[in-house]
């Protein structure tokens, strides 16, 4: 069974990624980074770790929008720490300027979900229509939006959503991924399912981007190679995904 699966990394501000995968001579000073126009052309999905809000000025995701294709999307991952840095009206802002390439709120660790900012961050979700991944703690999530589980290698469940921590080194490994994340969809006849919900304004504009019928993969690792995850691609593209 076909499935049509999205693969990014976690983040393209990469130190190691400067002299491997991005040209020596591309602009990457504040308002002239070409980073992520960069890795688009080569990946079609993106997590933005909750450390990117740290900056100053906030990012500027108009300028993310022009710098990617119309099928690229983004997961942005929530964590308490990150309003520290920014308000929850200002993160819900920038969140809205993604429009329908927004695909979900990403969850990764359990404590991140108890947050004094959790009522805000409730309200976000279910006024953008957001689906939310989680590690499985969703106790403190009172959204009436769609909760789905994070799939993890280590921890096989029915999901839409993959976050794999390796290095992609072993393609053998890989591709086992691979067949484990499809067979899990495939076992439960699993489908991205969309709320029933309908809200004005916002929501009908945002639900164009949710998941739109695929899968995705995010993969992490400190020693992650942009070449490695290309390789990876390949693979999926070999697998038929």
């Amino acid at each position: 069974m076909k499935q049509d699966i999205k693969l990014g990394a976690y983040g393209w501000r990469h130190a190691h990624w400067s002299t491997t995968f991005y040209p020596e001579d591309l602009p990457v000073e504040e308002d002239d980074d070409w980073r992520l126009a960069y890795y688009s052309n080569e990946f079609n999905t993106v997590m933005v770790p909750w450390t990117y809000w740290q900056t100053e000025p906030l990012p500027d995701c108009e300028k993310w929008l022009d710098d990617v294709h119309d099928d690229f999307r983004f997961f942005i991952e929530c964590h308490a720490d990150m309003f520290e840095f920014i308000s929850p009206a200002e993160f819900t802002d920038c969140l809205k300027k993604l429009g329908p390439k927004l695909s979900a709120l990403v969850f990764l660790d359990d404590r991140s979900v108890a947050t004094d900012s959790l009522e805000s961050l409730n309200l976000l979700i279910d006024t953008l229509g957001l689906d939310v991944f989680t590690t499985g703690d969703t106790a403190s999530l009172t959204t009436k939006r769609q909760v789905q589980n994070i799939w993890r290698p280590d921890k096989v469940q029915t999901s839409s959503f993959a976050f794999i921590e390796d290095d992609l080194l072993d393609l053998r490994s890989a591709r086992v991924f691979v067949e484990d994340f499809v067979a899990s969809i495939c076992n439960e006849g699993h489908k991205p399912e969309q709320s029933t919900e309908q809200q004005p304004g916002l929501q009908s504009e945002q639900q164009s981007g949710e998941n739109d019928g695929q899968f995705s993969m995010i993969v992490s690792h400190p020693q992650l190679q942009a070449s490695d995850l290309g390789r990876f691609r390949s693979v999926l593209e070999i697998m038929g995904c």
